[in-house]
């Protein structure tokens, strides 16, 4: 097969001196003053404003930023993708020595999925929904490679295993529905590397995806490129990722880059007071918690009004006279040279926020971004909570459902999602819950709302059991557990005004007259952190952080004892991310809610969680204080999420020997005999497969499993 698949002759991105081969001086991507605008009834928006850059064989750079900073409207201009009503204005695109700018549809659909792969955001919405995996890998592997019908689908398969599919046969004949999350972003992965490309861009292709399973699509990129020498752009607001995956990082903000240069270089000795204020909003693994996470102040600038001068002024706490009136160039650190693709930065003051906060240590709005992971600061006086009162308490909560066969004469398959379930939340404290996809998280919500039957346990509200409570009983139930879920877009009626949002709990309730609820609306609107001339727009004109805020305003609307937070920042940025956090915080201590936290993010759970419980095929298998549970992992599977998470340094990253945890969650539908996580452990004995471990008391902690000790 390999002898039919084109290779390429150039010199690579050697690992790990991260220095270029001398053989091939010719650049897969040269990118010149690339601009790209979109015309809108409300303007022209600058999305892209003078891009520059090269990217060299083998190299593996990335693009972070906030959302709105222009990262993937960037990239779909790299391949002339974007669309009605974008338009590139000017620049130029070199590849592989080609204007891009020049060439005609016909040869950018050659160059695209052959020279050029791309791995999209959102792999169900990419791969089409009634093709077989099989289909839609097939027919680009035939017209890019000119293959017949049975090697294209060897091919496939190959491809397949390559990423780490099992039983690769079985997959390219199943729908992209039947697969998981991760599944799906690997096909897209497959699919970019079908034709040995030179150039992979890949737009987030892991936010919504488990610690677990983007370690390993992480790993898989970096020997795909180290293998066979391809170029990647990869977009993404994870800056962990960063700091393991690329060579090379460039920070944008609207419209522009403005700081770029080797990954050591960027997150040690950042420069620009963006890329600082970004590295310093990430919540820390390790370390003593801050009492509040440090975040940006204000929005990005609205691309359709002309910015004059630095757009990160109204921003940015060492802005000058100077900042306000001219706009700064990426100029080299100092003591670099001023030529070639060193550590650059467009910022007037050297050194950026450094060079102020050691000399205005006394003014707050300096001291803020001074403080750190490693402060000393204390969190709030929590209550109590082992001498506090439940207000929530779960006892072998179970759901079970049944899949129905696509053929009418197989009987339908038992799927045992939730499997006897116990957890205890006192007044104003929070549990995180955290496990891989597929785990019972979500459906464990589903089931503390009641928007599910449970199959089998109890739930409690202040010690009274559900289950002897009438019907009429449940709506004063779902006054005092409400939900803030994970896309806040798609659960709003876009037709409604951020004020009607908020007032809906309150109207469907029929609890205050209209004046009060909207005198509800608007305390709600400034407690959540917005101005109140918010109460007026639709969810369309807000940002995501600004949605988000919103859908706990409405949460809040009924004064709830409990909130279920759903993955409430999987897809925000890291400074919105962390604007969200603190305001869920304060919520905690002010006013005595308690929250179940639903993340994949362990570094936010750990900031937000008095307790964590892991949760792995339907179960609880570990449990306890949250500092406790992240310093000494007491199971296996807690210590493989734990050692999953990157750090968002290079030096410890490069440092870090991480063993990926292989293979895929067990199907609920068929469990392991013994315990359920006894077919990836690498502990695992004959006494684990056949024997299944109790959830066992130790002190303050319970585990589940045979070798777990105090």
């Amino acid at each position: 097969m390999d002898k039919t698949v084109p290779r390429h002759d150039f010199a690579v991105f050697r690992e790990p001196g991260d220095v270029l081969a001398a053989a091939s001086p010719e650049a897969v991507l040269e990118v010149e003053g690339l601009h790209t605008h979109f015309e809108t009834e409300g303007g022209t928006v600058r999305a892209v404003n003078g891009v520059s850059f090269t990217l060299a064989p083998g190299e593996r750079m990335a693009i972070v930023g906030e959302s709105g900073s222009g990262k993937s409207a960037m990239a779909m201009s790299l391949i002339r993708l974007v669309s009605y009503p974008g338009n590139i204005v000017s620049g130029s695109i070199r590849f592989a020595g080609k204007d891009l700018l020049k060439a005609g549809e016909r040869e950018m659909n050659r160059l695209r999925g052959g020279d050029i792969g791309t791995v999209f955001q959102d792999p169900m919405t990419s791969l089409d929904p009634v093709m077989k995996i099989e289909d839609q890998m097939v027919l680009p592997i035939r017209r890019h490679l000119g293959l017949s019908a049975k090697e294209a689908s060897v091919r496939a398969a190959e491809l397949l295993a390559k990423v780490g599919i099992p039983d690769p046969q079985a997959r390219l004949r199943q729908y992209p529905f039947e697969l998981s999350g991760g599944m799906r972003q690997r096909v897209l992965i497959a699919m970019a590397i079908a034709c040995n490309p030179k150039l992979i861009i890949a737009d987030e292709p892991t936010t919504a995806l488990d610690v677990t399973i983007q370690a390993q699509i992480v790993e898989l990129l970096k020997q795909l490129t180290s293998s066979t020498g391809s170029a990647m752009l990869f977009i993404t607001h994870d800056l962990g990722l960063v700091a393991r995956f690329a060579h090379r990082v460039a920070v944008m903000y609207a419209g522009k880059i403005v700081e770029t240069g080797q990954v050591e270089d960027v997150f040690l000795r950042p420069q620009h007071p963006y890329t600082q204020s970004l590295l310093r909003t990430i919540p820390s693994m390790t370390g003593p918690k801050p009492a509040r996470l440090l975040q940006i102040e204000g929005l990005p600038p609205d691309m359709r009004h002309p910015v004059s001068g630095c757009a990160f002024k109204e921003r940015c706490a060492a802005a000058q006279g100077r900042c306000s009136v001219e706009a700064p160039e990426l100029l080299a650190s100092s003591g670099e040279p001023s030529s070639g693709q060193g550590h650059l930065a467009a910022c007037w003051v050297e050194g950026g926020l450094s060079s102020v906060l050691e000399s205005r240590e006394e003014d707050e709005l300096f001291t803020r971004f001074k403080a750190d992971a490693a402060s000393d600061t204390g969190r709030p006086d929590l209550p109590d909570f082992e001498e506090g009162e439940d207000v929530l308490s779960v006892q072998g909560l179970r759901k079970q459902f049944l899949r129905k066969p696509g053929l009418p004469w197989k009987p339908a398959v038992k799927v045992q999602a939730v499997n006897g379930i116990d957890l205890r939340l006192r007044r104003g404290e929070t549990i995180g819950l955290v496990g891989e996809s597929g785990c019972g998280k979500s459906t464990t919500a589903r089931l503390l709302l009641h928007l599910e039957e449970p199959t089998g346990g109890t739930i409690a509200v202040n010690g009274e059991p559900l289950t002897s409570l009438q019907d009429e009983s449940w709506i004063s139930y779902r006054k005092r557990v409400q939900m803030v879920f994970q896309d806040p877009y798609a659960s709003f009626n876009p037709k409604m005004t951020v004020s009607e949002i908020i007032c809906e709990p309150l109207d469907v309730m029929k609890i205050g007259t209209r004046p009060e609820r909207q005198r509800k609306a608007y305390d709600l609107i400034q407690k959540v952190g917005l101005d109140p001339a918010y109460l007026s727009r639709f969810p369309s004109q807000l940002s995501g952080g600004q949605r988000q805020r919103v859908g706990i305003a409405r949460a809040l609307a009924l004064s709830p004892d409990v909130i279920v937070a759903d993955e409430p920042t999987s897809a925000l940025d890291v400074s919105v991310r962390a604007q969200v956090i603190n305001l869920l915080s304060d919520l905690k201590n002010e006013l005595g809610i308690s929250f179940i936290f639903i993340s994949h993010d362990l570094s936010t759970v750990r900031y937000i969680s008095d307790k964590i419980a892991v949760m792995y095929l339907g179960e609880i298998v570990e449990i306890g204080p949250s500092e406790d549970v992240f310093q000494a992992p007491m199971h296996p599977y807690t210590s493989a999420l734990l050692a999953a998470v990157p750090i968002p340094d290079p030096v410890k990253e490069r440092s870090r020997s991480v063993e990926l945890l292989t293979g895929d969650l067990p199907s609920p539908a068929n469990p392991p005999a013994g315990c359920a996580f006894s077919s990836r452990c690498p502990m695992a004995s004959i006494r684990c497969r056949e024997e299944k471990p109790a959830l066992v008391q130790f002190g303050e902690r319970k585990a589940a499993c045979h070798y777990a000790h105090a």
